[in-house]
């Protein structure tokens, strides 16, 4: 007789069958008892708060896991999951020791109709080190945005410090403790909440520790604020062979801050105090101080910029000659109690210099301004304008003419 391909397979097909019918029949009417083996119980540490009390702390600590044999009805066994079971290890009554612990475990509660079959001793490792307390100051770490014109006066951290408590290894690699998260579009004083973080000198965070305190707040104080040019003073007049060719500031705007606002939108530019140019005979670099008005402080706190005089001597005498030039008065700071009655509108300036500059030299060329801050009653005032000289070189001012001004008090 020959066998075909179909007639194996057939063959084939019935065993199988038959086979998994056996297994039926075994394991839902005989349901024999057999043996498994389940993996990676979770353990949980009990009683965690008895190592605080005997100055120790776990090292890395991670979940522990134990390995169970398991003994029952076949149609029981294969139902076992791992949630079943309750494990737990007592770090309380065992006498504990620096470095590692095996520590027994305790099965409290399995499955019914399961029996555990373990043969032995059944524990975890646990590792232990000294437990020691440290103090950190917090510093500030988040990034602040402000808005425009709005400029931080002051920060606050409270509390000041944290406490940390945890084992010697992982305290010692703290390096410093940081409020860590972003604040937008600061446009008040503001009080928020953040978390503390740990890091090591790497910037890496330290997590196996416990802090008194796991937040803080960060108070922000802020004051309005604005960016203006500086102004270049300057007084005396250079020797006759020399001509200043022109000069450059460390820095060309300052940022001023003041609570109050009116004061602080009165303020269009920053003077320096007059800096003497009489004795310049080359290129040199001076320091010259700020003149910062009553009720406003620089943002960073600097009163002096240095100032690179580029200095040029003269070729060849040349005559110098005199120019008369009446230019408008601009008068300021006056006090809001007070009304200006009258006024010179506009001033003689008598300037010196080369026919070939002062061709060229208009009254654009020329700010006289008066200062009238210090006018406090009403009176008739008599004043020389403070005059300077703009977008020329090698002018100086002989002579300035003096002027009237009658102030009244406002009704």
């Amino acid at each position: 007789m020959v066998k075909t391909k179909d007639s194996t397979l057939i063959v084939k097909l019935i065993c199988l069958l038959l086979s998994f019918g056996l297994w039926l029949y075994i394991s839902n009417v005989e349901n024999p008892v057999r043996t498994y083996e389940i993996k990676n119980i979770p353990v949980e540490l009990i009683n965690e708060d008895y190592l605080t009390g005997s100055k120790f702390a776990i090292v890395n600590k991670e979940q522990y896991t134990v390995d169970l044999k398991l003994e029952g009805p076949s149609s029981e066994v294969i139902k076992v999951k791992k949630e079943d079971f309750k494990v737990v290890a007592d770090m309380s009554a065992y006498a504990l020791k620096s470095g590692e612990n095996t520590i027994p475990v305790q099965i409290v509660s399995y499955p019914e109709n399961i029996s555990v079959k373990n043969s032995g001793f059944l524990g975890v490792k646990v590792d232990l080190e000294e437990l020691v307390k440290k103090d950190f100051a917090i510093k500030s770490k988040v990034k602040v945005n402000y808005k425009e014109n709005i400029y931080e006066k002051q920060e606050f951290i409270s509390p000041e410090k944290v406490t940390v408590t945890g084992g010697k290894s992982s305290v010692d690699k703290i390096n410093e403790a940081v409020l860590m998260g972003e604040a937008k579009n600061v446009d008040k004083n503001t009080k928020n909440t953040y978390d503390i973080k740990f890091l090591d000198s790497n910037g890496n965070e330290v997590t196996d520790v416990e802090p008194d305190n796991k937040t803080a707040q960060l108070s922000i104080l802020v004051t309005n604020g604005k960016s203006v040019p500086i102004n270049l003073k300057t007084t005396g007049t250079m020797k006759s062979e020399v001509t200043l060719d022109g000069y450059e500031l460390s820095k060309n705007y300052v940022n001023i801050v003041s609570a109050n606002s009116d004061i602080l939108n009165n303020i269009q530019a920053i003077d320096t105090e007059p800096v003497d140019i009489s004795s310049l005979q080359s290129d040199s670099e001076v320091d010259a101080k700020l003149k910062v008005p009553d009720g406003i402080s620089l943002l960073d706190g600097d009163s002096t910029i240095k100032v690179k005089f580029k200095v040029k001597k003269q070729e060849k005498s040349v005559d110098s000659i005199t120019k008369n030039i009446d230019c408008k008065i601009q008068y300021k700071n006056l006090s809001e109690t007070l009304n200006l009655e009258s006024s010179t509108a506009t001033a003689t300036v008598t300037l010196t210099g080369t026919q070939q500059v002062l061709d060229n030299v208009t009254a654009s060329n020329i700010n006289a301004v008066i200062d009238l801050s210090k006018v406090t009653q009403e009176g008739s005032f008599e004043y020389t304008p403070d005059v300077t000289i703009v977008n020329t070189d090698n002018v100086s001012v002989a002579n300035v003419g003096t002027v009237k001004v009658v102030v009244k008090k406002k009704t």
